[in-house]
């Protein structure tokens, strides 16, 4: 499964970037389209030349924004989340791993970091699989999916075998949920998921 990547731009760059981005999941939009638009469960790169936008009009970005751009005075919260162009193509893709590999998937109580869920009021933690990591944050996004999506999507097991996977893996994530004392929840209604506090 592909992990998402929302892209703010202006300028023509986004007729490009496929080309080099094909290992993500690409939603491009317009800078105005920021302030509605930030995910915070989700990596988001914004692309800023001659003084597109005021950042400060977008509210509190949050560390889940890389910030590419040919201006040196930049302000945002953090500085280290800022490329100044211009850039090679090579480095441009490895900055871009890195920032998805390394990004915080934050949802209401707790957030995920390399693999670690963590609890934001106690930092009571625990440690998920892959698989786990994957379901989660996949559910995280979508808020609701269909158990055959996930079957089918992140476990490579077609809808119509009679297998357990899916509820072993998803005991297991509430578990580590209620390890780190969370409030959010996951329930089953009629072959949907649902993530909910």
């Amino acid at each position: 499964m592909k992990n998402g990547l929302n892209i703010f731009c202006n300028n023509n760059i986004k007729n490009f970037l496929p080309s080099f981005l094909s290992d993500y999941e690409l939603t491009i939009m317009k800078l105005d389209q920021i302030k509605d638009n930030i995910q915070i469960s989700q990596a988001n790169i914004i692309i800023i030349t001659n003084n597109d936008i005021d950042l400060r009009a977008c509210g509190k970005l949050s560390d889940n924004c890389l910030i590419i751009s040919n201006l040196k005075n930049l302000n945002f919260n953090n500085k280290s989340n800022i490329l100044n162009s211009p850039l090679s193509i090579n480095h441009l893709k490895n900055r871009i791993e890195h920032f998805v590999q390394n990004l915080k998937v934050k949802f209401h109580d707790f957030y995920i970091y390399n693999e670690k869920l963590i609890n934001l009021n106690n930092d009571n933690f625990c440690y998920l699989t892959k698989i786990e990591l994957e379901i989660l944050t996949y559910l995280i996004r979508k808020k609701e999916t269909s158990k055959n999506f996930i079957k089918e999507n992140i476990l490579n097991i077609k809808s119509n075998m009679e297998t357990n996977s899916l509820e072993s893996h998803l005991s297991r994530i509430r578990k580590k949920i209620n390890t780190i004392k969370s409030r959010v929840k996951i329930q089953t209604k009629n072959e949907k998921l649902l993530i909910t506090i």
